[in-house]
């Protein structure tokens, strides 16, 4: 699962970064609000975490902007501006939850999990997917097991078998993978095609199903949730 994390404290970007990382997200972090900005245009994620004050844009504007392109996806605004105007425009501009600096990082993972329980329905507390045929997908550390064993993943199978959990039985076109797995950044279809070989190689034949000419599908007759 993505995240997106906008905060001009240093430290306490490093600190929200490695705690996330550690739960097995994968993160994209920047610390004002121009990088902020070229990334919400320009990529997707599950979940943003936004500070008001930064350099350039405000979170406020960055928040704005999901919105325009985003309607429901959550975003969690993390501010040490605690007077009601600043928090009633965040809730105005569509923000799913308001947390006030300075916090405990346990309480961030707690909104986190709530939002991403509620809103994306998914568990982040169920760490192991049973896949079947001995196949099971560690969601903490984004390790994927045969019969206990490990097989080895690149970072973009990691991110594209993440993606296709997360729509189980659903078609996952290929601008949804080219904008989840390669953040919309330029890339040869033939890419595509061969990580997606490569990775049905290593899971049980049937498992992901090609959808010609639309994407492919992970199925959920080989899935025990």
């Amino acid at each position: 699962m993505k995240i997106f994390l906008l905060e001009d404290d240093f430290s306490l970007n490093r600190l929200i970064c490695s705690a996330l990382e550690d739960r097995g997200f994968f993160v994209t972090s920047v610390d004002d609000g121009y990088d902020a900005m070229t990334h919400v245009l320009n990529n997707k994620y599950d979940l943003y975490i936004l500070d008001i004050n930064v350099p350039g844009f405000s979170g406020h504007e960055v928040l704005e902007q999901i919105r325009k392109v985003h309607e429901s996806l959550p975003v969690i605004i993390v501010s040490a501006q605690l007077d009601i105007d600043n928090i009633s425009k965040a809730y105005d501009l569509g923000c799913n939850d308001y947390l006030k600096k300075p916090f405990e990082l346990e309480e961030l993972m707690l909104h986190i999990k709530y939002h991403i329980k509620t809103i994306l329905n998914s568990d982040v507390d169920k760490d192991i997917i049973d896949l079947g045929s001995g196949f099971s997908f560690d969601l903490k550390d984004q390790s994927l097991y045969k019969h206990g064993h490990e097989i080895v993943l690149t970072q973009k199978e990691k991110l594209l078998l993440t993606l296709f959990i997360n729509n189980l039985d659903k078609t996952v076109t290929s601008e949804m993978i080219h904008e989840y797995v390669w953040d919309n950044k330029e890339m040869e279809a033939v890419s595509m095609r061969s990580m997606i070989h490569k990775l049905q190689k290593k899971l049980k034949s049937g498992m992901i199903a090609n959808i010609r000419g639309v994407g492919y599908k992970l199925i959920s007759k080989n899935i025990q949730l």
